[in-house]
């Protein structure tokens, strides 16, 4: 089975058209873009990619890195090797096999990639922080456990999904994953990679959440939209959105996605920058409890059936503490477990 998830974000910046090369092959022109492939796992749930490639239509390749044990964190930029021209066409197939560490299990795949879609996001771009429109650099797969395989687009400051896919279960052989480590079983390889991994990985790998967390819970997605009040007068000035689900936004007041609810996960983190009515400057974390929000979110889109929901930070008139709340026309909940820190900036 393959599920194939459009970049949510795809219908913003239309009109942005990049700048690319275009070169020759084979009597046909193709369109290149400027991007490096890049792979990722989960914190406490390592990986090693045994063989991984992107596929263009030429049946060319280009191998993605990922020799090593990662647990870089979901959607968080892995190795990225200076391999092949700078300039690429849009891959058409991605082929993946890797080692879940704690599963003990292998897992492999060959997908078709939304071609049209992709081509799109690259010629799009996306509008960063600065009011700059730049372009996206990196491909990044995803590789969780229980064969879950995600794609995202990425550039500094933005993370789109593009789609997400299925690995099956296969048998693979030690001696083609560690040619040069002699005659070694996979349990024993997995068990000394768990074991040099630093104390904090393994303390969570011993608390293992639910295998099916990033097929299901992470990639469930609702319409709302971050707002930010004051008690006083003041006003937003940056805002970095990290969701659950990889994808993420680092974006100024005015970007045009703040201005219209769309599909998102739930928030990870939020980062905001804002001002005073004196033009003092100040700036907020919040880290969200994971089953708080997720708890919240099923109450509000799921049990109450709401369509669409404001996520507002409530700052107080000292700009010295801030309250979260998820909001509609018929309820109000403030979620309190998780962490927040307000700060005054430079």
């Amino acid at each position: 089975m393959v599920i194939i998830l459009c970049g949510i974000l795809g219908s913003l910046y239309l009109g942005c058209i990049t700048n690319t090369v275009e070169k020759q092959h084979q009597g046909n022109y193709m369109e290149t873009f400027e991007w490096r492939p890049t792979a990722c796992a989960p914190k406490f749930f390592p990986a090693e990619i045994a063989a991984g490639n992107f596929i263009f239509d030429d049946e060319t390749s280009i191998y993605i890195p990922g020799s090593r044990v990662m647990h870089n964190g979901w959607g968080n930029w892995g190795a990225a090797h200076i391999v092949g021209e700078d300039f690429k066409p849009i891959p058409v197939k991605l082929e993946i096999t890797w080692l879940s560490f704690t599963e003990n299990k292998f897992y492999s795949g060959t997908f078709k990639l939304p071609e049209r879609e992709m081509r799109t996001l690259f010629e799009r771009g996306f509008t960063n922080w600065t009011g700059q429109r730049k372009e996206f650099t990196k491909l990044n797969v995803g590789l969780a456990p229980k064969g879950t395989v995600v794609l995202w687009i990425q550039g500094i400051g933005w993370s789109e999904e593009i789609a997400q896919f299925q690995a099956q279960e296969v048998e693979y052989s030690m001696k083609k994953l560690k040619p040069h480590a002699g005659e070694i079983s996979q349990q024993q390889y997995v068990k000394n990679r768990l074991g040099g991994l630093p104390d904090n990985i393994k303390q969570g790998i011993s608390t293992n959440p639910n295998f099916d967390t990033w097929s299901t819970l992470y990639q469930t997605k609702y319409k709302w939209l971050p707002k930010l009040s004051f008690a006083d007068e003041g006003s937003l000035q940056e805002i970095l959105v990290e969701n659950y689900n990889g994808e993420n936004y680092n974006v100024k007041n005015t970007n045009a996605i703040l201005q219209e609810y769309q599909n998102f996960a739930p928030p990870r983190h939020i980062r905001i920058k804002w001002t005073d009515k004196n033009q003092y400057k100040y700036g907020a974390k919040i880290f969200f409890d994971e089953a708080e929000i997720f708890a919240t979110f099923r109450t509000f889109f799921v049990d109450n059936k709401a369509n669409k929901a404001d996520l507002v930070m409530e700052v107080d008139k000292y700009n010295s503490n801030l309250h979260v709340f998820l909001i509609n026309e018929n309820e109000k909940i403030e979620l309190i477990q998780g962490q927040i820190k307000v700060y005054t900036r430079k």
